[in-house]
């Protein structure tokens, strides 16, 4: 009986582990960028860095729903509405284009694959050998 309990316990910690995988950003497979700051990601997506380093315009994407869009609004510092909500505001007073939104990961993996300057993210269990990976850099207050 104890053994079978331990057995059970086991299968369930296996399970959460394997359920959870951290989110990754990814751009294009011949984009230069290593890595970016949250703050470079936050101006990103606050419509008040446009442009990459090494030139072209930046395409912001992302998730329309899901876990993985919360813990991105996580990063960000904003919810998942009030992202949603500043980015219709861009478009409507003509500050910006709309943020691409995909419903699958799958999706938007495969438009960043065919998108030279976009920048996306997933979760790190999906298949992203059709884009790069690169770091978020978290800095230590």
């Amino acid at each position: 009986m104890i053994h079978t309990i331990k057995n059970i316990i086991l299968v369930l910690i296996l399970m959460v582990n394997f359920s959870y995988a951290e989110l990754v950003l990814i751009v294009h497979k011949d984009s230069p960028i290593k890595h970016i700051s949250v703050k470079h990601l936050q101006k990103i997506y606050e419509n008040k860095s446009k442009t990459w380093a090494h030139g072209g315009s930046i395409i912001r994407t992302s998730l329309r729903k899901g876990e993985n869009h919360r813990n991105f609004c996580n990063i960000l510092g904003k919810n998942t509405t009030q992202l949603k909500r500043f980015w219709k505001k861009q478009v409507f007073t003509g500050r910006g284009p709309s943020l691409k939104t995909y419903s699958s990961q799958k999706s938007l993996i495969e438009y960043i694959s065919t998108h030279e300057n976009s920048l996306g993210y997933v979760d790190s269990s999906i298949d992203t050998s059709l884009v790069k990976v690169i770091k978020i850099q978290r800095v230590l207050p």
